[in-house]
């Protein structure tokens, strides 16, 4: 969607809210309803770039994460579910289909009798390597592209910053 439409989108839609809730202060909507409508596209792209590798979005979440966090080392569930703000049964789920594809490894913790410990596997680790740069690559183009010169891209993290770390500090649980 180019950008006049999604600001007529945007405007129509606040116009229309302002129309039959006059009371309501609406000018926060300009900016995340944007967010919200920037998430979803954002979050194709990812797909189809990650889509290459044959991997989900969330997958690729947590292989990041173990590629990231367990450098050189296992990483406890707990951590990992933790990390990914996931359920103990999203984190099960999503960690058997990684093992059945052989990109990550399950061990025992030899500190703890019922814990386990969660690895790359080697397949795992070289194709998280080369997902990575692939997606960050990507969303590094539309950035530059769309929000255009340095000091515009600093303002815009800053704000989304201070946004993102006033969620994070009033909500008992993030998403």
């Amino acid at each position: 969607m180019d950008e006049k439409r999604d600001a007529d989108a945007m405007d129509e839609i606040v116009d229309g809210v302002r129309g039959w809730s006059p009371q309501t202060d609406v000018e926060g909507l300009r900016i995340t309803g944007r967010i919200l409508r920037l998430a979803r596209y954002l979050e194709a792209a990812r797909e189809e770039t990650l889509g290459e590798y044959g991997l989900s979005v969330g997958d690729f979440d947590m292989l990041a994460t173990l590629r990231r966090r367990a450098v050189d080392d296992a990483i406890k569930i707990r951590d990992l579910q933790q990390s990914l703000m996931l359920s103990s049964g999203g984190t099960t789920k999503r960690l058997d289909r990684l093992e059945n594809a052989g990109l990550i490894e399950r061990h025992p913790d030899p500190h703890d009798r019922r814990g386990t410990l969660i690895t790359l596997s080697p397949q795992g680790f070289e194709l998280i390597s080369a997902a990575v740069p692939a997606v960050v690559e990507r969303e590094a183009r539309f950035v530059a592209e769309s929000v255009g010169s340095k000091r515009n891209r600093a303002a815009t993290e800053s704000s989304l910053r201070q946004m993102l770390i006033a969620c994070e500090t009033t909500s008992a649980a993030a998403p």
